[in-house]
């Protein structure tokens, strides 16, 4: 047993045996009937659960042939009651399964915490508990750690809000008592759009009122479609990792070939990213020829809801960056007769709900919010940096503090190092630096060196980083209308871009079919709209075009 003496974090670890346990007539009064939380453990599995009558708990568990422990760890504080038993027992069921030493064996998600009387005392204390996890060898990574993981971020046993829960049981319910239902799930990123589709997932396959898997229900009859290429391992990792093995994961295009192979539509689809679908586009004829027709082409959202019974798709309007994703209006005309569920409330970013709209507003995508700039970039750490090699360094040291920090920029260099790694591909205009972008796509954003690398669009949207560096390239420049004194009108400014200057040659409209560059300014501005959002705590810009820089300084210091 130890004891940690300062009372906001005292509790006791309790070790025990299934022994112990099995001889029920030797109770330990120091545990009995009083609020606990345990974990279960052998070999190779674990459970977590609480009580406030552990023996007459375990009298089940002892029946229960899947519970093969051998030891039971009991955590015990005075501190507890119903309500922070119930908090550390959630807490401990989302980081031990992303701390993934051990299979997790939970399948009824944890409680949802209200605020409750000393629940800050209890968070306190969960550190501590935490750190003693590790050296007992029940957990192996530190919270920190854990913090910044894939599946943590994403996991079914996430806490949801009102809004978000509403929306899981809506969708829900229309898939276990209707024959055929559409869901379009929108918001801005932040707001839980991914966290909403897998507690879905999770509940359709186990019924979260018994823990078993829900009678009738045939994984293979479940598919989660992720569109972005470079995601598309995280998303199986975190399925076999939740107990979701058996359900299909793939790229569209691979379940359009699966289930054309089928003898009937998949049940329940799922596609998150929706906004990354492709429709038909001539310069990527070669990878986009399962949308040909015998009439024309299609989308692979018309074809992915040719083989879904139920289809519920995961969208922002924003976040739409190229030619061959499917357009904005067209898209909306296909889910005009969708159930719409929007999630409002931001929670990744703690630059709060309105930083989103003041970018939206300065890039000059949309004016859908009203912005009130003073303040607004308060506690929120929002740097104009004066050069590539500035931005760089500070993003380098902010990743030894926090990890996961990257510097991503515009497309505005050619890829080089793609044909030869001795060279670099971008250069620093102030201080003559070179840089080479990322040498990988898929899984760039956790690859050891992509530190000391630049990732550009295709390798971050998405993801989420604890603070990004966001280059603007000479591809997008800003036109200033002056005024007689000298000085120049923000709301004035206009961003235009420079096509020649754009180096994703997929990222290019068909020549001729763009005027004005109206098409291509559209995605480039949602391009650096989608990295602008990437940071939690903070954003560090450059841009090498002095108008823009100029303009970025300008904004920044009319919302401090």
């Amino acid at each position: 047993m130890v004891l940690f003496p300062t009372k906001l974090t005292s509790f006791e670890l309790i070790k025990k045996t299934r022994k112990e346990f099995e001889q029920m007539d030797f109770k330990d009064l120091d545990i009995d009937t009083v609020p606990v939380v345990y974990i279960q453990l052998d070999k190779k599995n674990l459970y977590v659960g609480k009580s406030t009558d552990i023996y007459g708990r375990f009298s089940a568990h002892l029946k229960d042939i899947s519970k093969t422990f051998t030891e039971i760890i009991i955590i015990k504080s005075d501190l507890f009651n119903e309500s922070s038993i119930k908090h550390i027992e959630t807490l401990l069921i989302d980081y031990l399964l992303a701390d993934s030493k051990f299979n997790l064996l939970n399948k009824i998600k944890g409680q949802n915490i209200h605020s409750y009387n000393g629940i800050e005392d209890v968070n306190n204390m969960f550190v501590k508990i935490w750190d003693k996890l590790i050296e007992e060898g029940i957990a192996s990574e530190q919270l920190k750690e854990i913090h910044n993981k894939f599946i943590y971020k994403y996991s079914p046993f996430k806490v949801l809000s009102a809004n978000q829960i509403e929306v899981c049981q809506d969708i829900l319910a229309a898939m276990l008592t209707t024959s055929e239902s559409r869901h379009l799930i929108t918001g801005d990123p932040g707001t839980g759009k991914t966290i909403v589709l897998t507690n879905i997932l999770y509940a359709l396959v186990y019924d979260q009122t018994t823990g078993k898997d829900r009678e009738g229900l045939d994984r293979e009859e479940v598919a989660l479609i992720i569109p972005q290429n470079h995601s598309l391992s995280s998303y199986k990792d975190l399925i076999r990792k939740v107990g979701l093995h058996g359900i299909t994961v793939l790229s569209p295009s691979q379940f359009i070939k699966k289930a054309k192979g089928k003898d009937d539509k998949f049940k329940y689809v799922f596609v998150d990213e929706a906004h990354r679908l492709k429709q038909y586009f001539g310069k990527q004829a070669r990878d986009l020829k399962h949308l040909i027709t015998a009439d024309g082409h299609t989308t692979e959202l018309e074809l992915i809801s040719d083989y879904a019974y139920h289809l519920t798709v995961v969208y922002d309007q924003y976040q739409t960056i190229r030619p061959a994703d499917i357009d904005t209006a067209h898209f909306k005309q296909l889910t005009v007769d969708y159930k719409k569920h929007i999630l409002r409330k931001q929670f990744r970013l703690k630059s709060g709900d309105q930083y989103l709209a003041w970018l939206r507003k300065y890039l000059q995508i949309a004016d859908d919010v009203a912005v009130y700039e003073k303040g607004l970039l308060k506690g929120y750490e929002f740097k104009v940096m004066d050069s590539i090699s500035e931005l760089y360094e500070a993003i380098k040291k902010l990743n030894n503090d926090y990890e996961l920090c990257r510097v991503v920029a515009g497309y505005s260099w050619e890829w080089a190092t793609q044909k030869d790694e001795n060279l670099h591909d971008i250069t620093d205009p102030v201080t003559g630096d070179e840089f080479k972008w990322n040498s990988k796509t898929k899984g760039w954003i956790n690859k050891e060196n992509s530190v000391e690398e630049i990732g550009c669009i295709h390798t971050t949207q998405g993801a989420d980083l604890n603070f990004v560096g966001v280059i603007f390239g000479e591809e997008i420049d800003c036109d200033y209308a002056g005024e007689e004194d000298g000085s120049y009108d923000l709301n004035k400014a206009k961003i235009k871009v420079n096509p020649e200057k754009y180096k994703d040659r997929n990222g290019l409209p068909i020549k001729g079919t763009d005027l004005n560059n109206e098409e291509l300014n559209s995605y480039i501005k949602r391009i650096y709209y989608v990295l602008l959002s990437r940071g939690i705590n903070g954003c560090y810009v450059y841009a090498t075009n002095p108008n823009m820089q100029k303009y970025l300084k300008g904004i920044v210091s009319i919302s401090q």
